[in-house]
């Protein structure tokens, strides 16, 4: 199936945007932010999805978020907000949950091999955490930027290499890594999609087709995958645009 999703939508009314999307989309991944961060909505999502033929997945906070900090009160915080998230998700039936590695911060930049130990051990409760859960939590790989990791196939697969955890393959970051044939490499532990467009210059989310990727060649290596796509956006209307690009091909 493919879906929408935007962190822009996250600063307007959750019914409004609700509204906006059902007529063009089934499926929306809801950005666990702001004005939609899913504690604060679940209630009115649980009424939803009971009168509601839309289906539904969550990406994690990552805004106030870090699976990496150094100061342990922080990091545990963070365990929280996201064990949280997926304690409503498994109570609403989403079956998946995508989250972002850790990130640096000022002070990780100075302290840049800790990063990668601290997400792990995040990961490693997380995983525990969540094992009788239905709903699957999924590592996203991120853009090469200062502030990053998980950049590569490589990356992402052993940090969620025995854990109970899947994998979101974001096409648009990995266009950015040089990382797209890589990625279709280990596609079978892809548990999400995430499509956008790009030029190589930065993540823009832009509309599919208006970017460099081959997306042929990508759905021709994603042919096998049972999951959703989603279609990440900087707008509802770059979104339909996408979802009709994808359907052409």
């Amino acid at each position: 199936m493919i879906g929408i999703s935007c962190p822009l939508f996250s600063l307007s009314p959750f019914e409004d945007m609700l509204e906006s999307i059902e007529p063009h989309f089934d499926l929306w991944e809801i950005v666990s932010e702001a004005d939609h961060f899913l504690p604060d909505i679940h209630k009115d999502l649980k009424d939803i999805m009971d009168i509601s033929s839309m289906r539904f997945q969550i990406h994690a906070p990552f805004s106030d978020i870090n699976l990496a900090a150094f100061d342990e009160r922080t990091r545990k915080y963070s365990i929280g907000v996201i064990m949280e998230i997926m304690e409503l998700a498994n109570d609403l039936g989403i079956d998946i949950v995508t989250v972002h590695p850790g990130k640096l911060g000022p002070i990780q930049w100075y302290g840049k091999d800790r990063v990668p130990r601290l997400t792990r051990e995040s990961l490693e409760t997380l995983s525990k955490g969540c094992a009788e859960f239905s709903t699957t939590l999924a590592l996203e790989n991120m853009p090469p930027m200062k502030y990053t990791i998980c950049h590569k196939a490589s990356e992402l697969r052993e940090m969620v290499d025995g854990l109970d955890i899947g994998m979101c393959f974001d096409v648009g970051h990995a266009n950015l890594s040089g990382q797209i044939p890589e990625f279709l490499q280990v596609k079978p532990g892809f548990s999400n999609i995430h499509l956008s467009d790009n030029v190589g210059d930065g993540d823009k989310h832009m509309s599919l087709g208006a970017g460099d990727i081959d997306f042929k060649m990508v759905m021709d290596g994603l042919a096998d995958h049972e999951g959703n796509f989603i279609i990440e956006s900087r707008s509802l209307e770059d979104a339909i645009s996408g979802r009709d690009h994808l359907h052409g091909l």
